[in-house]
């Protein structure tokens, strides 16, 4: 029997249902008895959600009287939106006035990057209004995600690697990462709205390896069948060059550049212990999205 078999009959509200997270998150919540509710944005794609058994209420969530009309009624919040754009104070006020204490909300392991972004230091900020709400909260920080042709990282590459035969590599590709597979994630973002014990906790969510980029170009190439001739660009050239173009190959902007050297591994025992977290190694998550595009 699966954990959502075993869902607690409740009313959930979920936002960031129509984006690619969300999407999954959804997936797992419609095989309980629960009643779901999407919160979404007038101008987002609604076609698939639509037609699934999900009651769609609409609105932005800068509006604090939307947000609360949704929630009536609700006995949990599943946040899957962004926090990297300033909704949260307006989230967390509409759950107090609202009276509903359980919340879920999906932060990134992007905030411990060394860069001073904006969007690290609002989901920061956001992080503390959350701890400090007094909310019965969790927070979930998945690391880069993959698996479907929505991901906008591994799935550019395998597109690109299918495409050409040559590779373009930031310095020496021997940086660490560890990327997780999108249904990774939506299960434990469901099993921790379902545990007591991860009330007040923070997660780092992210793949069972960690892994370089070399190794990634090397099993997407062999995933395709394909050889690929690997060429390294100098760090500062890439760092200049992206800075003056706006990005470089594959679209790598100069955040991104920036961010090439830093090591991204995270400690996920925490979401193994308290979540029953138990994620892909990143050749079978790469192998899902090859099915995928297999399908197109």
């Amino acid at each position: 029997m699966s954990l959502e078999d075993n869902l607690k009959v409740t009313t959930i509200l979920i936002t960031g249902a129509t984006g690619f997270l969300g999407e999954y998150v959804i997936r797992r919540l419609l095989k309980s008895r629960s009643e779901i509710r999407a919160f979404v944005r007038p101008t987002s794609d609604i076609a698939w959600l639509s037609k699934q058994d999900v009651h769609l209420f609409f609105g932005d969530l800068s509006q604090d009287h939307a947000i609360q009309s949704a929630l009536q009624g609700v006995d949990l919040l599943i946040n899957v939106a962004s926090l990297g754009f300033g909704h949260a104070p307006n989230i967390v006020n509409s759950l107090i006035k609202s009276e509903v204490r359980r919340a879920v909300f999906v932060s990134s392991t992007s905030i411990f990057s060394k860069l001073s972004t904006r969007s690290k230091v609002t989901r920061i900020q956001a992080e503390f209004v959350i701890a400090e709400s007094g909310l019965d909260y969790t927070i979930v920080r998945p690391s880069m995600i993959y698996g479907s042709p929505r991901d906008r990282n591994i799935w550019r590459l395998v597109n690109f690697i299918k495409k050409w035969p040559i590779v373009p590599i930031i310095g020496r590709g021997d940086a660490l990462q560890q990327p997780v597979y999108v249904d990774d994630v939506a299960q434990a973002i469901v099993s921790a709205s379902q545990r007591d014990r991860s009330i007040g906790q923070s997660y780092d969510i992210a793949g069972a390896e960690a892994i370089s980029f070399l190794d990634i170009i090397n099993l997407v190439s062999a995933a395709l069948g394909r050889s690929t001739k690997k060429v390294h660009i100098p760090y500062v050239m890439a760092k200049y060059a992206s800075l003056l173009f706006g990005s470089i190959g594959l679209g790598i902007t100069f955040e991104q550049v920036l961010r090439f050297r830093e090591e991204k591994t995270f400690d996920i025992s925490a979401a193994s212990r308290d979540l029953g977290y138990k994620p892909l190694v990143f050749e079978d998550g790469l192998a899902h999205e090859i099915q995928w595009l297999r399908k197109l």
